[in-house]
């Protein structure tokens, strides 16, 4: 769509957004006035690749080498044109685009952003001959505006009460029902704009919903969509006076949140690598076993991204449906590697270890890698669980804590390969300049138990 195309649709268009995904997954960008259309989509923006050094707090590090000793330079980036949408509840005043980071010749995907890094990855699958099929699924709470008086978050009360919910009811109806207003809104908002989520449920946290996006073989476009549904369920949910949170584990009593992926592997013919033999059980196919263990291989090396702060290592806990080893089973949600029930042709693996506030991009460009690279190698998963997989853990090698999944992140040749070695400086630097300033800070705990 042409610049003079979109001011005809929306004649009173007032701001742009031009925004992107940074390495923590965070939405940054700029906003710009209707007078800067034209500019936008013909020429796109200049930014400094800083950006994918920044950490959670929007702090740039300079260890990463993308601040002082280059003089943070400008990088051309472009829209994704598919990606322009209306921001709902703006009546057309206000539209937004995703944005990428592109090399100085302004056409070749940037090394050091996360979607350019997962574009690479997939044009070296499909040059093997393989094709993956995603699906993520985003678990989140609905959550107060206000914190309370430590500062601390707070479930989101019932609508019309000033108590939220009182019990965990997963796939409770009357449970879903008492938030459904927010939560369908969110769904529309989603659908108004092309992100195609479908089914949404009452989870197992109190305020806790997981809302699920449609396969895609355009992988691309599935973690642009996971992006963009956190980014118009936190705008909805405040429109209705509530706040939205991905992160893993906000409340101490209640489950976390995680990003599960589905995904399957398919060649150049439209056949599904992953689908047993009639007659065959589902984990007895060579290629779904080989998938599973490339999974539990590359597992520690990922950790750093499917665990990537503090918060998101409380999540990683016993009979809270969050997976702790490097397990895999069939039909069982205690497993890290699921594979789900249903007819062959649809066969897949979900992947359960990341946490909702992860990089999609980053996420699925290693789970993917890791699933290639299992067949290609042949390489044997652990022995399949059948029962309940928390009583016999296999954390073979899993590192388990922040900093020790930074460093297996560091000396990670799989990580590399997939990512790039440059990007594998940039973002563990990063992140252990996150974790030094997080460990440094003094809670309101500590003075409470050792004053």
């Amino acid at each position: 769509m042409t610049a003079q195309e979109i001011r005809a649709r929306f004649p009173d268009l007032e701001t742009v957004t031009a925004m992107f995904a940074d390495s923590n997954g965070i939405m940054r960008g700029k906003v710009l006035p209707a007078s800067g259309l034209d500019k936008l989509m013909k020429d796109g923006v200049f930014l400094p690749a800083s950006v994918f050094g920044t950490d959670a707090t929007g702090e740039s590090v300079a260890e990463t080498g993308l601040v002082w000793e280059c003089g943070d330079v400008d990088f051309p980036w472009r829209v994704i044109p598919e990606t322009l949408f209306a921001i709902p509840d703006r009546n057309g005043r206000e539209l937004a685009v995703m944005i990428q980071m592109l090399q100085p010749d302004g056409v070749t995907p940037h090394h050091l952003d996360p979607r350019g890094i997962l574009a690479s990855v997939i044009d070296r699958l499909n040059a093997k001959g393989v094709f993956p099929v995603v699906a993520p699924e985003l678990e989140f709470y609905l959550i107060a505006r206000e914190n309370d008086a430590r500062g601390m978050g707070q479930a989101a009360p019932i609508d019309g009460f000033l108590r939220p919910q009182e019990t965990n009811q997963i796939y409770g109806i009357d449970a879903y029902q008492e938030f459904a207003p927010v939560v369908e809104a969110i769904k529309d908002a989603c659908r108004a704009v092309s992100v195609a989520a479908d089914a949404a449920i009452a989870e197992y946290g109190r305020g806790q919903f997981e809302i699920n996006i449609n396969h895609n073989g355009d992988i691309l476009r599935a973690c642009d969509e996971a992006v963009l549904l956190r980014h118009l369920a936190r705008r909805v949910a405040r429109g209705f006076g509530y706040d939205v949170t991905f992160m893993g584990k906000p409340f101490g009593e209640d489950t976390g949140s995680g990003f599960h992926l589905h995904a399957s592997l398919w060649d150049g013919d439209g056949a599904n690598l992953l689908s047993e033999d009639e007659g065959q059980e589902p984990w007895e196919n060579p290629a779904m076993a080989h998938a599973a263990g490339g999974m539990a291989e590359h597992l520690a090396d990922s950790m750093a991204v499917f665990a990537p702060n503090a918060n998101a290592w409380r999540r990683l806990q016993p009979g809270h449906y969050a997976p702790t080893d490097r397990s895999w089973g069939y039909n069982n949600r205690t497993v890290n590697f699921r594979i789900p029930p249903g007819g062959a042709s649809a066969r897949r693996l979900e992947h359960r270890a990341s946490s909702a506030d992860i990089n999609p991009y980053l996420a699925t460009a290693l789970i993917l890698a890791a699933m290639v690279e299992g067949m290609e190698g042949k390489i044997m998963p652990p022995a399949m669980i059948t029962g309940n997989a928390y009583d016999t853990p296999d954390r073979t090698g899993l590192p388990v804590t922040w900093a020790a999944a930074l460093q297996r992140f560091r000396e990670s040749d799989f990580i590399g390969r997939w990512l790039g070695e440059e990007y594998r400086h940039v973002y563990v630097e990063t992140k252990d300049y996150e974790r030094r300033t997080f460990a440094s800070r003094i809670s309101p705990l500590e003075w409470e138990w050792y004053r």
